[in-house]
């Protein structure tokens, strides 16, 4: 289960051009300014990089409260949860270059985007900690989990990368300083981020498929038992 909680750090001032702005300022931009900008600007650099996971264990909740904590409906004790709550960083820049009249730049953006589960938290029901059958089982079940973000953090990651690689790419970009500046923010703040936050989340197939049926009737038989009877001997008659 995901808690959501974003953070959007960002400095500098230009970058993205939409599609459109550029089509349109293109046609007007003299051929000398063009030719100058095009021999002085620096390459574009694109970074989208993913932070390992790091999960911390937490053992102080009973199964009762990670059940309240999981908002299960069905029937079902959970034994462990499993919380990463994303985060999605942006830092941009540009070279430029502006025209002598003053009228307008010339700019290759640069982006960083940083994306990472943290904290990710792994809890186990405190009531199975002094067994270590018991508390291995529920534990290894839900490294399960931690190992569907990592992946779905490495796939972000690559698609981003990719995405954005074309976006930017080399292309350089014309038009005002404030137009410029405010194209970069909607484009990142508004599709780029959202985006990113949407492929991190976008594990609940994965999940289901480990929190199935059998699992659960697998963990009332391990550890020959102990879980059960800890559940069916706190159970409200």
């Amino acid at each position: 289960m995901i808690s959501r909680e974003s953070g959007r750090n960002a400095w500098a001032a230009a970058a993205f051009l939409l599609l459109s702005f550029h089509a349109f300022a293109q046609d007007r931009v003299p051929r000398s300014f063009a030719r100058e900008c095009e021999k002085r600007l620096k390459p574009s650099v694109v970074r989208i990089e993913g932070v390992p996971v790091a999960p911390n264990i937490d053992t102080s909740k009973s199964y009762r409260e990670l059940t309240a904590m999981a908002s299960k409906e069905e029937a079902t004790w959970v034994l462990g949860l499993t919380r990463p709550v994303l985060r999605v960083e942006t830092q941009w820049g540009f070279e430029g270059l502006e025209e002598s009249d003053g009228r307008r730049v010339c700019l290759r953006p640069s982006l960083r985007m940083t994306l990472r589960y943290d904290p990710v938290t792994v809890f186990v029901g405190r009531e199975f900690v002094d067994d270590d059958c018991s508390y291995g089982f529920i534990l290894a079940h839900e490294t399960r989990h931690v190992v569907v973000h990592v992946r779905q953090l490495e796939r972000t990651v690559a698609l981003l990368k990719d995405q954005l690689q074309r976006r930017i790419g080399g292309e350089i970009h014309y038009g005002t300083r404030s137009r410029l500046e405010k194209s970069l923010r909607s484009e990142i703040q508004d599709y780029w981020i959202p985006r990113a936050e949407r492929e991190l989340k976008n594990v609940r197939r994965e999940h289901a498929e480990i929190d199935t049926v059998e699992e659960y009737a697998r963990a009332g038989k391990a550890c020959q038992g102990r879980i059960a009877r800890v559940i069916r001997g706190r159970e409200d008659p």
